[in-house]
């Protein structure tokens, strides 16, 4: 598959990947307002660097911190995958008080499922799914100074 393109022209737009298909929605939506970067700019880095990113993410749940009106605006963490959702989303249970079901990136159209909610940054869970308790990679946090 060659580069997926995002569009800069308009507000909405569907994906198709084989049978999967990205509703991707309110693109032209200011995310960063100093450097006039909006919305489709995020979902086309993220498809930009997923043949990196992706196995770093495979089989682990997700956490979302969703900006909904972009960098500038408020947040919030969500673990629980939303619905409605596409079936094609997989999701992973854990047991906490009571079982949650996180979302799963496991290929471009998940990811830009994701991102499409306002997830700026991601949240992989340290252990797969298949043994969440049991983390097997370390994750240093450099955050740039002024």
């Amino acid at each position: 598959m060659g580069r997926v393109i995002i569009p800069r022209d308009r507000d909405h737009a569907a994906l198709a990947f084989g049978p999967q298909t990205v509703r991707l929605t309110n693109l032209r939506k200011v995310f960063w307002r100093e450097r006039g970067l909006i919305k489709g700019d995020l979902l086309q880095y993220y498809a930009d660097v997923a043949p990196w990113l992706l196995p770093h993410l495979a089989e682990r749940a997700m956490t979302m911190k969703r900006f909904p009106d972009g960098a500038e605006g408020g947040f919030f963490y969500m673990k629980r995958a939303p619905r409605p959702r596409p079936p094609w989303v997989r999701v992973c249970p854990i047991a906490f008080k009571d079982v949650i079901e996180f979302a799963v990136v496991s290929d471009l159209p998940s990811l830009l499922w994701m991102v499409n909610l306002g997830s700026i940054d991601l949240h992989p869970s340290y252990g797969r799914c298949d043994d969440p308790e049991r983390p097997d990679f370390l994750h240093f946090d450099l955050d740039p100074g002024p």
